[in-house]
């Protein structure tokens, strides 16, 4: 097909589409070498006759010199843009609403413009929400940051193991939570850790080693979430499949809590038996 194109085709500028890629927008210009000479119409009155009645459709064969061409323009080879949008919702890990952000392209046309999420960082979007754009955080009404959604789920689905001390006298502080928290990728100041009301001291191997408690986070001084923490004895050892159910409860006051809040490989494991059922 592109092939007899090329033949029919008079011009001295050429298009060709890759069909097979036509959602990517892959499209290849090229330019004859060699221009072509003007060439006289069918209709035209030089063309008489016989000519025009036996074979109509008739052209002189081109010189080999008429198919040659030469590059102008490749789509493949033009590094895109990004798209910068205007936020109309919260998206995870992209920006809060009023944020003007810049995405890949197929990421902005196909999940956020389509969706309504987002519109394009026009001057005429850009002037008809203005007031969202200067929106401070505190007026704004939703998450205050792209990435809490995440940062909320992971804490919710985590065990934090916080390892004190099997010999000398203690009390549970925000400063031990921080680096249980630290040694499991999150970096938490310890004004944001609230601790249960009862306070935990040891040590007390045999009554408190390798129970659950809840510690509570504030993130960006706005949002909470409930942490499930393991309290180990340093020395100690943790008891076989110590993240999955059963779990053992520290406090009798937080086992409502306790029991109601996901742990991370618990779900995973009511999966597996989900799917082993079926």
């Amino acid at each position: 097909m592109f092939n007899q194109l090329i033949n029919h085709l008079g011009s001295n500028f050429l298009v060709k589409c890759s069909y097979n890629q036509i959602s990517r927008r892959s499209v290849v210009i090229l330019k004859r070498k060699v221009r072509l000479p003007s060439q006289p119409s069918l209709l035209s009155p030089l063309v008489v006759g016989p000519f025009l009645k036996e074979r109509p459709n008739y052209r002189e064969p081109r010189p080999v010199a008429d198919f040659i061409y030469e590059e102008v323009e490749d789509s493949e080879k033009i590094e895109e843009t990004k798209l910068k949008l205007i936020l109309l919702e919260t998206v995870d890990e992209v920006g809060v609403p009023g944020d003007i952000v810049e995405v890949e392209r197929d990421y902005g046309r196909f999940s956020l413009l389509s969706s309504n999420r987002a519109v394009y960082a026009s001057p005429y979007n850009l002037n008809k929400f203005k007031q969202l754009i200067e929106a401070g955080s505190k007026d704004r009404v939703g998450p205050s940051s792209a990435f809490v959604g995440p940062t909320i789920k992971r804490l919710a689905n985590d065990v934090i193991i916080v390892v004190m001390n099997n010999e000398h006298k203690w009390t549970l502080k925000p400063c031990h939570v921080r680096i249980g928290l630290r040694t499991a990728g999150y970096l938490v100041p310890e004004e944001c850790i609230q601790l249960p009301d009862t306070p935990i001291d040891g040590p007390d191997i045999e009554g408190k080693q390798g129970k659950d408690f809840a510690v509570t986070v504030t993130i960006n001084n706005r949002e909470k979430v409930n942490v499930r923490c393991l309290l180990h004895h340093n020395g100690q050892t943790l008891r076989l499949n110590w993240n999955r159910k059963p779990r053992y409860i520290l406090l009798d006051e937080q086992k409502e809590l306790l029991e109601s809040m996901p742990c991370k490989d618990a779900l995973e494991e009511d999966e597996y038996n989900l799917v082993n059922e079926s």
